[in-house]
């Protein structure tokens, strides 16, 4: 009876370390693309602070509004656990776009910036963290 190849189980292997080896690169040389916090902003909600930090950690959040004729405000703020928006502020803003037509919420670890960067692979804007 032959003893059974271990072939499968080095190509696994391989496969996980290089998984590794990629992810401590990343965290090394470029540490913005894994600061993404979007599971810490809170819903809108009817009272209370305005897309809440739901973690217990500092981010940067950005929210942009985007308007109907072209016109867009975005304003980021960092926010500490529980904080949010200003409600009054989002107000006075909806009031001075001419009709709303979508609201985008981006949010980082601090001290990375939430903006548009490059995709690696389509070369097209997506929403990110940038190095402040």
């Amino acid at each position: 009876m032959k003893p059974r190849g271990s072939g499968c189980l080095w190509g696994v292997g391989a496969f996980i370390g290089l998984l590794i080896v990629g992810y401590v690169t990343t965290l090394m040389f470029q540490p913005e693309r894994l600061s993404r916090s979007m599971s810490c902003v809170g819903p809108y909600g009817e009272t209370g602070p305005a897309y809440p930090n739901t973690c217990k950690k500092d981010i940067n959040a950005r929210l942009c509004l985007f308007g109907k004729d072209g016109s867009d405000i975005c304003r980021t703020v960092e926010l500490a656990p529980g904080e949010g928006f200003d409600r009054y502020q989002i107000a006075a803003d909806l009031a001075d776009l001419n009709g709303l037509l979508r609201v985008e919420i981006n949010a980082c670890d601090t001290p990375y910036l939430p903006d548009k960067v490059v995709d690696m692979n389509t070369k097209r804007l997506k929403d990110g963290c940038t190095r402040p």
